[in-house]
């Protein structure tokens, strides 16, 4: 998944006093990857809709749908109709999705979700993916709108897809999504150009240099954030940026101090002992100024070193 260039919250939400709160509690539990709350004693038609997002939320979607709680009517009817896409062929598909409703939260998480890994698999044409995105963007909770979004960002880059681009700038337009839309057309305009440059500090030994991406000796980038426990081997043929997780140090800084500081020697320590090599990136700053919002980030050079190809987010390989 993804990984969002932003700090979780240190402290957990007060209890929900609401079906709404109860809502918005669970989903960002999700987003933060946290364990789910406890049901919290809702009532009737409340406790069913606040039952379905959670089935949503910890569903297999390796299994297929998730069933539903609901007896009868339209709620009943709108999971149902979710659970139907699964048995559709994927010409099928995208006029199933745009007849799908989603007034209920616990149906769009779930379609999220299942489309998700069905991206994953290789198994929707760009155009079923795109009904799929499309179909998320225009309802459901603002937090899986922005999930759609992205997705659909990162994919349009990595199909250098300028007319899927304009058509989800149009789609957005005035949704508060200028800042995520303008760092993507900065990415649109680095395909074909010469590679940017960083101020990277290499791993182990902890010195730094400004370094266009090709110059770090490989025809591929990967960008992507120290897993924690034993490291794997080294992205074969791919150089290794480890972004911050701090990302507080100025991209220019010839210093790191403090946390940053304690962060790249553990990195190196942990780098040492494996064999490994790598260049650490500090500043977050310089990421979000070349519009590098989520990794894992592969990057694909030319012969000439520039960029070719650049998978982020969503559409970026499990490992290169």
């Amino acid at each position: 998944m993804p990984l969002p260039l932003q700090t979780p919250p240190a402290l957990e939400a007060p209890a929900p006093a609401s079906s709404q709160q109860a809502e918005l509690a669970l989903l960002d539990a999700y987003d933060w990857d946290q364990a789910l709350p406890a049901a919290p004693g809702l009532k009737g038609k409340a406790a069913l809709d606040y039952r379905w997002l959670r089935l949503a939320a910890s569903f297999d979607p390796k299994q297929g749908l998730p069933m539903h709680p609901f007896a009868a009517g339209a709620a009943r009817a709108e999971a149902e109709g979710l659970r139907h896409l699964g048995q559709l062929p994927a010409e099928r598909l995208p006029k199933a999705l745009q007849a799908l409703p989603l007034k209920h939260s616990g149906t769009a998480l779930a379609l999220w979700r299942w489309g998700q890994q069905r991206v994953q698999q290789g198994a929707f044409t760009p155009p079923v993916r795109q009904a799929w995105e499309n179909r998320l963007l225009s309802a459901g909770p603002s937090l899986l709108r922005g999930y759609a979004l992205r997705h659909a960002l990162c994919w349009a880059l990595a199909e250098r897809d300028e007319a899927r681009f304009t058509d989800l700038r149009t789609r957005t337009q005035g949704g508060g999504a200028e800042a995520i839309l303008k760092g993507f057309q900065r990415l649109f305009g680095l395909l074909d150009s010469p590679s940017p440059e960083l101020r990277l500090w290499s791993l182990p030994d902890l010195s730094y240099a400004d370094r266009r991406l090709d110059q770090l000796g490989a025809g591929r980038v990967w960008i992507c954030p120290a897993p924690t426990g034993a490291l794997p081997p080294a992205p074969a043929g791919a150089a290794w940026i480890i972004p911050s997780s701090i990302g507080s140090t100025e991209d220019r800084e010839a210093t790191l101090v403090g946390e940053a500081l304690s962060e790249a020697q553990a990195l190196a320590e942990r780098l040492q002992a494996a064999g490994q090599r790598a260049q650490l990136a500090p500043s977050r700053a310089a990421f979000e100024r070349l519009g590098l919002y989520w990794f894992p980030i592969l990057i694909e050079l030319d012969a000439a070193g520039a960029v070719k190809s650049l998978r982020m987010g969503d559409a970026a390989p499990e490992r290169p």
